[in-house]
């Protein structure tokens, strides 16, 4: 079983960020297949809007054994909501994905990927170590040549939670539920401690 730590984006934002990217990317509507085309995968792979997040620390195949730990760990993260601001793009040719992404990285989600990963790491997981770039792909399976959007995004999503996320395959593709949640309730509340059994 394959897991990561991410933010999920409300509804209201997974459609905005859908609406935004069919009309700033002209691409997009001629992202269909030839009548007789023997190339199917060369085809653009648009992400279901439902699968929209934002990653914070993956951590790949996990044992049973593993999990108790890390939700743990996780339960004793303390870290406040934010809010990021999607405004800009990018496209990485490695795994050939098309994101949207911040400009400005918000310190507390910064924060609470170093957090999340600490945390995997004390539950005997390893996790890479590298620089920290959140983002939320919008297409797969892109060409180095793929055209940029008409417009940059501009869609402010606010975060009052992150999750342990499970990758399910299933004859329609790949799917993210939810299994495990923990609220971002900032610092030192009594609301916060009596919730985490501190008191």
């Amino acid at each position: 079983m394959r897991y990561f730590i991410g933010l999920d984006l409300s509804p209201a934002d997974k459609l905005a960020l859908e609406h935004w990217r069919d009309k700033s990317l002209p691409e997009m509507a001629h992202n269909k297949p030839p009548a007789r085309s023997k190339q199917p995968e060369r085809r653009l792979r648009p992400v279901p809007v439902a699968n929209y997040h934002i990653t914070l620390c993956f951590l790949g195949s996990i044992s049973p054994r593993q999990m108790e730990p890390l939700c743990e760990h996780l339960d004793d993260i303390s870290a406040p909501p934010f809010e990021v601001t999607l405004d800009s793009t990018g496209y990485w040719s490695g795994p050939k994905i098309f994101h949207a992404c911040p400009t400005v990285i918000p310190a507390p989600l910064v924060q609470l990927a170093s957090l999340t990963h600490s945390a995997a790491r004390q539950a005997g997981i390893s996790v890479e170590r590298r620089e920290y770039r959140p983002h939320v792909t919008l297409i797969r399976n892109v060409k180095n040549d793929f055209p940029p959007p008409l417009f940059p995004p501009q869609i402010t999503c606010r975060f009052t939670q992150f999750h342990l996320f499970e990758s399910v395959s299933g004859h329609s593709g790949v799917h993210y539920p939810v299994r495990h949640s923990w609220s971002l309730l900032g610092g030192n509340s009594i609301r916060e401690k009596l919730l985490r059994g501190h008191f």
